[in-house]
């Protein structure tokens, strides 16, 4: 397994992230607060360049290399908001970048990480296609692989929130964030149990893609055979090693919520607050909304991790919703 990452390392990654990227605002929500009858605030990782947190890891990773690794370049395999961030990182620090993703992703995001300069290439229809080729490219070109979730660097650099969640609200009682690969809720658990370690973290995931929460009861990774969820950026097969050890040790509690909560949560914060959010982003909301996670008379930081919704995705949640109230308000 990996060196695990420590506070000393998120630490450094802020001064990465500092230079780089302009802070994420955490906003109390006088609704959400009213309504759950809790302080909510909101870490909204959606006004970032590529509107995801997902940077803040690249920019820490390629930031490390060395001149010649630099001069190399860097690859990544994603779905979409991990390679925007590889993208925009390597523009960032003057390194080449190439991104696998597979061949049904959205054209905007395509067109995304080509302005940064990236070489774009398509690949097979699932994650686990642009992974194959993505190591090829690292074993034959010498290219530096970046990967989204298993990295001490990346996690570290995604532990920066915590770091600013406990900077702007000492007294915060709970986090609820969403879990994918583990990366994120890996590195904002170990920023925010250093120095609160009073304070509850608590995991998101979708109920067709739970690895991260069942390798942690597993004590080792588990891969699930047909990961699935309207939550696409939250959708991995399995985990590793080093995020099921980190989470094991830092992270409270894990849950999950299904896709209709997920679209709901998505819906209500485009309806009520003016954000856009992805559903793999609203996922803390979800949980909250559906009841499994309580957060009654605390000071509670959802974490808004993305925003990178395609409009087609926005207008169907849009219709379904708009349809189901009408159909409550009838009857």
């Amino acid at each position: 397994m990996q060196r695990q990452p420590t506070v000393a390392d998120v630490v450094a990654a802020r001064r990465v992230v500092d230079r780089y990227l302009p802070r994420a605002p955490l906003e109390r929500s006088p609704l959400l607060s009213s309504e759950l009858r809790a302080e909510v605030h909101l870490k909204i990782e959606t006004f970032k360049p590529t509107r995801t947190f997902k940077v803040r890891g690249a920019l820490n990773k390629i930031a490390s290399l060395n001149a010649y690794a630099r001069g190399r370049g860097v690859v990544a395999a994603s779905a979409g908001s991990h390679a925007q961030g590889v993208a925009y990182a390597a523009l960032a620090l003057g390194t080449p970048a190439t991104v696998v993703m597979p061949r049904g992703v959205s054209e905007t995001i395509v067109r995304v990480c080509r302005a940064y300069g990236a070489e774009v290439l398509l690949e097979g229809d699932v994650y686990d296609d642009t992974l194959a080729l993505a190591h090829r490219i690292e074993t034959e070109q010498g290219k530096t692989f970046v990967h989204p979730y298993a990295d001490p660097l990346i996690i570290s650099g995604q532990g920066t929130i915590g770091l600013e969640v406990v900077e702007d609200l000492p007294e915060v009682d709970v986090i609820v964030v969403p879990v994918g690969g583990g990366g994120l809720i890996s590195g904002i658990a170990l920023a925010v149990k250093a120095t609160r370690p009073g304070t509850r973290v608590v995991g998101v995931e979708p109920d067709g893609a739970d690895a991260v929460g069942r390798s942690v009861r597993a004590g080792r990774p588990v891969t699930l055979e047909h990961a699935h969820s309207v939550a696409d950026k939250l959708v991995a097969k399995s985990t590793d090693e080093l995020n099921v050890a980190l989470a094991s040790r830092y992270v409270d509690e894990f849950v999950t919520v299904g896709d209709p909560a997920l679209e709901r949560a998505s819906y209500e914060y485009l309806d009520t607050l003016s954000l856009l959010v992805e559903p793999s982003g609203a996922a803390p909301l979800a949980a909250i909304r559906a009841g499994k996670v309580d957060i009654t008379g605390r000071k509670a930081v959802l974490i808004v991790s993305g925003g990178n919704a395609t409009p087609s995705l926005i207008a169907r949640i849009a219709a379904q919703q708009a349809t189901a109230a009408a159909g409550a308000a009838i009857s």
